[in-house]
């Protein structure tokens, strides 16, 4: 689990440090540096993972593509040097850091690790994820099991769906449920959309189909015929369901295409998993995803040692900062920020003063 992450230097970030926990989210307004938080997070496992790449290599990869390396200083610091760093702890804590020295077009990166660092297995999924289609790609590369948009996840579906997860832990009710791959994903999908999916490799192609059900009714529907929302969340339930425990789970704006209530119900997914020891980071403006968290936590099905929730805003030098937000046992703010999610507070008071004058 990544327990620390610093960074100096990075983009709108001029020097930030972070304490994180099994489940964690990220949000305030737009363009203040959340992306970015992220993006430094995989830019140093990109390095890690392809040690010995310089220049742009290193900056344009599997997990971000950042352009060339003086677009990724600091604008308004104009610093000459660049900063990340991580601490993790399993077995023994170590340390990884990535520097770069120079910020010149053919800049290098040194990276220094400590206690034998490991690269843990990481899923991410951006904002621009794969949407409804009738069929999906398989994956031929198997660069990536899932892709960065999520555009392998079927195919991983139509692979293992009979197979046990490859983390037993995670398996929900699996006494009553069964512990393969497809049925879990068949229990979640069913009870944050109401629908269950099948996925199948169609022969002598490179293409998978997926269809959809209710269950009230074994009529196989396609993925246009249905929510649009039902297929992003298969995708995610998929992506996360192939993790195994100590697993790093990073997914952007999950709130995309869902009801209120099913974003709630997704936050209850994240909150089973990252429990049984998959670390999650999840970008949001969901204040149902947030107080869906607070929720949890005031039922007791989440400690307060479990979530870090960081809102992350503009200081008055247009650089980063991230605030903790404090939640106590009772699901409460002890330090509410403007911004943080209390536009119906303030919608909801403007219509009070109106409804007093009539």
């Amino acid at each position: 689990m990544i327990e620390k992450l610093a960074v100096q230097n990075f983009k709108c970030i001029d020097s930030v440090e972070t304490e994180f926990s099994g489940l964690n989210l990220l949000t305030g307004p737009n363009s203040t540096g959340k992306s970015t938080l992220i993006q430094a997070l995989l830019l140093l496992a990109q390095c890690v993972k392809n040690k010995g790449l310089v220049g742009t290599n290193l900056i344009n990869g599997e997990f971000v593509k950042l352009g060339m390396l003086p677009d990724i200083r600091n604008i308004y610091t104009n610093g000459k040097q660049m900063k990340i760093s991580w601490e993790a702890q399993g077995e023994s804590v170590c340390s990884c850091e990535l520097n770069f020295a120079d910020m010149g077009e053919n800049g290098t990166a040194t990276i220094i690790s400590e206690k034998g660092f490991t690269l843990p297995d990481l899923v991410y999924l951006n904002h621009d994820r794969v949407g409804v289609k009738d069929i999906y790609d398989k994956n031929l590369e198997n660069v990536s099991r899932i892709g960065t948009a999520g555009e392998y996840a079927f195919d991983y579906l139509s692979r293992r769906k009979l197979e046990p997860l490859a983390e037993p832990d995670f398996a929900a009710e699996p006494m009553k449920v069964g512990v393969n791959l497809g049925n879990q994903v068949d229990y979640w999908l069913e009870y944050i959309m109401g629908y269950r999916v099948s996925a199948e490799s169609i022969e002598s192609t490179n293409y998978v189909r997926v269809l959809y059900e209710t269950a009230k009714s074994s009529r196989q529907l396609r993925p246009y015929h249905i929510g649009t929302g039902v297929s992003y969340v298969a995708n995610l339930i998929v992506s996360a369901l192939s993790c195994k425990k100590g697993s790093i789970f990073i997914v952007e704006n999950p709130e995309i295409h869902l009801h209120p209530a099913a974003q709630s119900k997704l936050l209850e997914f994240f909150a089973f998993l990252a429990v049984r020891g998959l670390q999650i980071f999840v970008e949001t403006h969901s204040d149902h995803i947030f107080n869906g968290l607070r929720k949890l936590i005031h039922k007791g099905k989440l400690q307060t040692t479990d979530v870090a929730v960081y809102f992350i805003v503009k200081n008055e030098q247009e650089c980063s900062d991230a605030v903790r937000i404090r939640i106590t046992e009772e699901g409460k703010i002890k330090n509410q920020q403007k911004g943080l999610f209390d536009q119906f507070d303030d919608d909801l008071d403007e219509l009070l003063d109106l409804d007093a004058y009539e």
